[in-house]
């Protein structure tokens, strides 16, 4: 579709419009959330289940909480994975060992507080630092004990307890048996015999004149050893199987003895268990997977823990006070593995169908991806051990990919901070380069926006000079140096690219403010600055770097910079904020002339009255979305000589009126008399 072509020259600053003129879009690497996905955060509490750990989570975090901004992320590849620098040990005892690839940057120090073994010895991790005054010291966290190996280990959610289990068959009798009469030789117990089927196998006995109820108990379990009897409170005869489930049966087939006993002709079954027949599947360590079977029937959770014992190397046990299952591999650390993979007991045990690892004695540290491991030996207190954690790194291609997602989502922002360095001063030129030849295609799409970007921070400032000597634009702003800033969702300050501030503060104030605004207050997010630009041999300002300085024991920018050339209006990065506020202020206003037949003079240049009312139009909007708090004045005025019959194209000149801009204050100051006649300058 046909559309205004607006050009940017040289004429000064202006302000900020509402919409997405302080909304910042970061794109750099995270430990979670999709590549190449647009999130957008109002708030820094979803930001870490989101992007997990990693630069673009800390900046976006910290970016957040302090603007108050709406701040878009969108997660990139990493093309270089973080790297572990070497290991330091201050103090006797055995020596750690880390594993894992860092996801952020950090120099992590672990301090032993109390002497001894795995689960006996103390110790404390510091990922920050904290500010002492002018310098920033370790921020150490919780004590915490020195892990053990464990194996690995599974527990279920059920309480075994409240399972039905398997009932042993019952028969019981209805008469006295403390009656006189019935016992002795001649009594009506005496020669008396009983025909039964005890789990389906015939058997009979003939009593033998028992004494008394206890010798009657003892002829009855000889004659019938799978069963067991007893005397009920009434002295009533209770006959129980001693195997359990519907398989057990008692069935009295006869016999003289029945009725002096109370008992009569039938069958009597026990009852089924839940558990009974089912099966468990399991995997334990690299061996084979196993079926466990309750074939014989369990009668309680202790008999169910027998039967899952009997797995090979594996151990059962219940955890009180519930009566939950737990499963472990008998070995330990590392090599440890339990695979729950599935049966008909799994939901009545309350297993999940997973596979659980045994660990080594290793404590991972939160916001960095790393795992310390503590060796089977006694450590000492007050050893420290101290090593540097390298952010993963990024190729330029896959913070193209980001922009090209975020244009093509529509995502509305005007500031692109790339977080993270890459590996020197050439390449970041490289990025700034790509990133000013990407920007120009999106200003010819109508989307102008500025980018933010930091330099590494082993970076000599005479490397940085020396690399970026020739580049020149006006869409991207190169911030140098590190600042000790506080962490996005990580407590303490971390040593940080100073494009972390400038980005946050870039969607903080007004738009159409310095970066370096001693109005605007101090860098409130800044602990410590380990280089003052003002002290510094090499003036980065000078080199069209943006870096920061102190004034009153204060932090500030020294002013925000883009790359354009030191003789350009575009020079300051808020002057070119507040251009790209116009553009997009004019833009549809102009649109709005494509394609229009205005009436003509005579000499085919535009009628007066026409001409009049669009540059009303055309001042306006420029008024509403910059006038009183970004530009002093504004016009828009058409080109009246032109000759539109022949040319068919409607040409204007807008000029924006900065507010001003104060690099220095001097005045004079003496003693002397107050008089009348004195004015101000004077």
């Amino acid at each position: 579709m046909p559309s205004a072509e607006i050009t940017f020259t040289e004429f000064g600053p202006a302000g900020e419009p509402a919409s997405a003129a302080r909304v910042v879009a970061k794109v750099g690497v995270c430990s979670a959330g999709s590549k190449n996905t647009v999130y957008a955060f109002d708030v820094p509490s979803p930001v870490a289940k989101a992007l997990g750990e990693g630069p673009l989570t800390e900046a976006t975090a910290q970016a957040v909480r302090g603007s108050r901004q709406r701040t878009l992320a969108v997660p990139i590849e990493a093309s270089i994975p973080g790297v572990l620098g070497p290991l330091t040990q201050s103090g006797p005892g055995p020596a750690l060992l880390l594993s894992g690839d860092p996801t952020d940057a950090a120099a992590v120090r672990v301090r032993i507080t109390k002497s001894g073994p795995q689960g006996v010895g103390r110790f404390r991790v510091s990922i920050s630092g904290t500010a002492a005054g002018a310098q920033v010291v370790p921020r150490f966290g919780t004590e915490l004990v020195i892990p053990s190996r464990k194996a690995a280990e599974v527990t279920g959610t059920r309480d075994l307890s409240r399972l039905g289990y398997a009932k042993p068959a019952v028969v019981r009798g209805d008469k006295d048996l403390g009656a006189s009469g019935l016992y002795g030789p001649g009594g009506l117990l005496d020669g008396k015999n009983i025909e039964a089927k005890i789990h389906g196998a015939e058997v009979s006995c003939v009593l033998e004149a028992p004494k008394d109820g206890a010798a009657l108990l003892a002829q009855l379990a000889n004659a019938f050893g799978s069963c067991v009897f007893s005397l009920d409170v009434g002295a009533r005869l209770v006959w129980t199987s001693k195997a359990i489930g519907k398989a057990a049966t008692i069935e009295l087939l006869g016999g003289s003895a029945l009725v002096v006993l109370g008992l009569v002709v039938g069958l009597k079954q026990g009852e089924a268990g839940d558990l009974d027949g089912t099966t468990l599947d399991l995997q334990e360590d690299t061996g084979e997977a196993q079926t466990v079977e309750f074939k014989d029937p369990p009668a309680d959770p202790a008999a169910v823990v027998a039967v899952l014992g009997k797995a090979n190397n594996v151990a059962a046990s219940l955890v009180a006070p519930a009566s939950k299952l737990r499963l472990a591999s008998k070995t330990i650390g590392e090599g440890s593995s339990l695979a729950i993979l599935g049966g008909s007991a799994i939901e009545l045990l309350g297993l999940p169908k997973a596979t659980a690892k045994g660990r080594e004695a290793d404590h991972k540290i939160p916001g960095v991806g790393v795992t310390i491991q503590f060796p089977a030996a006694a450590f000492v207190k007050d050893t420290e051990y101290a090593f540097a954690c390298n952010a993963p790194g990024f190729s330029i291609e896959a913070v193209m990919e980001a922009i090209n997602k975020l244009v093509h989502v529509k995502a509305d922002f005007r500031l692109l901070h790339v977080v993270g360095e890459l590996a020197d001063a050439a390449e970041t030129r490289a990025l700034a380069e790509a990133l000013d030849t990407k920007i120009a295609e999106l200003e010819a799409l109508k989307r102008p926006i500025v980018a933010i970007l930091g330099a590494p921070l082993g970076e000599t400032d005479e490397a940085l000079a020396e690399a970026f000597e020739g580049f020149v634009s006006r869409r991207v702003c190169v911030c140098a140096r590190g600042a000790w800033l506080r962490g996005g969702t990580l407590q303490g300050s971390f040593l940080r690219s100073q494009s972390w501030a400038a980005a946050y503060k870039a969607a903080a104030v007004r738009f159409s403010s310095d970066l370096g605004n001693h109005d605007d207050g101090p860098l409130k997010e800044v602990d410590a600055l380990p280089v003052d630009e003002g002290l510094a041999t090499v003036k980065l300002r000078a080199a069209r770097f943006t870096v920061m300085d102190t004034s009153g024991g204060n932090v500030y920018f020294a002013r925000g910079l883009t790359m354009a050339d030191e003789r350009s209006r575009y020079r300051d990065l808020n002057v070119a904020r507040v251009m790209i506020e116009a553009y997009l202020a004019a833009q549809p206003v102009l649109d709005n002339e494509i394609n229009n037949d205005p009436p003509l003079n005579e000499d085919g240049t535009l009628e007066t009255n026409t001409a009049g009312a669009i540059d009303r139009a055309v001042t306006n909007a420029l008024a509403n979305a910059l006038m009183p708090d970004h530009a002093s004045a504004v016009r828009a005025r058409v080109i009246r000589t032109d000759n539109i019959f022949e040319t068919n194209l409607l040409r204007a000149r807008m000029t924006v009126v900065p507010r001003g801009q104060i690099y220095g204050v001097s005045a004079e100051l003496g003693p002397g008399l107050l008089t009348d006649n004195e004015e101000e300058g004077g």
